[in-house]
C-alpha cells in the first residue's frame, strides 16, 4: 500500500510505503515514524485538534487502513 503525503506549504509531495503491520497504526503514529513534525499536544487522545489534515480529518483518529478507505491515499498537510 501507498501513502503520499503532501505539504501545502511547500509543495513537495513524498511517496511512503505502507507495510502490513504498520496499516494498524493511526495517521499520526505513521507519520511521527516517518519523522514528520506533525502537531498534537494530547499525544493523539483527540482532544487538542491540532493534528488536522485534509482540512478537516484528525490523524490520530483513522488507521491508516480506515483513512486510505475513507479519504484515499494522499495526505494533505498545511504547514509542511
Amino acid at each position: 500500500m501507498l501513502l503520499q503525503v503532501k505539504g501545502e506549504a511547500s509543495g513537495v509531495l513524498t511517496n511512503y510505503r505502507v507495510t502490513e503491520a504498520e496499516r494498524t497504526l493511526t495517521l499520526l503514529q505513521f507519520l511521527r515514524t516517518k519523522s514528520l513534525p506533525i502537531a498534537s499536544s494530547c499525544d493523539g487522545n483527540q482532544q487538542c485538534f491540532k493534528c488536522l489534515v485534509n482540512q478537516n480529518v484528525l490523524s490520530c483518529s483513522l488507521t491508516i487502513a480506515d483513512f486510505i478507505q475513507q479519504h484515499g491515499a494522499v495526505v494533505q498537510v498545511s504547514y509542511l
